[in-house]
């Protein structure tokens, strides 16, 4: 299941999306476009784990978390540094499992 959560400039958590149709849209904007391996275009490489993208946004940042087996193309940006309030990986994952009525703890 991908994940997008959007942050403000800071790195506050403002919104969080798990509706496919919703997270393509949003990131369209962005020129990201991501699928599953039933579609992904031909010589694109599949995630092998489960991983997490920041890509900067018009007013901050969207933190993109995609599973093993799907795919994301993300277009070339200037890199800029990213807030240090932005989670990692793993506190993402928490934060996505407590907004979704999960507990890390039963998913160990």
């Amino acid at each position: 299941m991908p994940v997008l959560a959007v942050f403000d400039a800071e790195g506050s958590w403002r919104e969080t999306h798990v509706c496919d149709g919703r997270i393509t849209e949003r990131l369209a904007r962005q020129g990201v476009a991501w699928g599953r391996e039933d579609d992904a275009p031909e010589g694109q490489s599949l995630l092998d784990r489960a991983t997490l993208f920041y890509v900067p946004a018009e007013d901050g940042y969207l933190g993109l978390l995609f599973e093993a087996g799907e795919w994301v193309s993300l277009p070339a940006a200037p890199l800029r540094p990213l807030p240090a309030a932005l989670p990692n990986f793993d506190a993402f994952v928490e934060e996505v499992l407590m907004l979704t009525g999960n507990d890390a703890a039963e998913e160990n």
